[in-house]
């Protein structure tokens, strides 16, 4: 019987066995492994993405346009950099971790899918408050809301990597 070979690309986490890897075993010294700058990470972040969907208030279509994509650039940034500074762990398979790993890694899921339930109720409350029938629908001068779909989608995403960011303690230095 054959055996398996290990995967190299986890498709459905978007990471590669190598990238884990090498995030996992990295013993370079970096600021983004102390927990002050991490959860600096974490504020701007998080200011980012709500700047992306608050965008919808920005009268002039050209202005808008020029900050919308600014901002979901910078947005894929942060996100890369979360994902850097906390190894991966929130988007690592199983067989990649350990025990203590994993443990960490589903802990921060659990918070980070209950404040998603969270969130999302302020964004259905937006959505209804711009609606045509809505008290700030007056203020919106784009039908377009893509940046708030956008916002909507990198927090889903970045909010595993933000939790585990801001709860984990600062690697010691070497």
């Amino acid at each position: 019987m054959a055996e398996n070979k290990p995967r190299r690309i986890f498709w459905f986490e978007g990471v590669t066995r190598g990238e884990i890897e090498r995030s996992l075993n990295d013993t370079r010294p970096s600021a983004l492994r102390r927990q002050g700058p991490r959860r600096a990470l974490v504020a701007t972040t998080a200011v980012v993405i709500a700047a992306l969907a608050l965008a919808i208030f920005i009268p002039q279509v050209k202005v808008k346009t020029y900050t919308e994509l600014p901002l979901l650039a910078m947005c894929l940034v942060l996100y890369l950099n979360l994902r850097k500074s906390v190894r991966h762990l929130s988007d690592a398979p199983n067989e990649l971790l350990d025990e203590r790993q994993i443990a960490l890694r589903d802990a921060g899921y659990t918070v980070a899918y209950r404040l998603l339930a969270s969130l999302s109720l302020l964004y259905v409350g937006l959505i209804t408050f711009i609606t045509p029938d809505g008290a700030l629908a007056s203020y919106v001068h784009s039908p377009s809301w893509w940046n708030i779909l956008m916002s909507y989608l990198m927090l889903c995403g970045t909010l595993p990597s933000m939790v585990l960011a801001w709860r984990m303690q600062s690697e010691q230095m070497e």
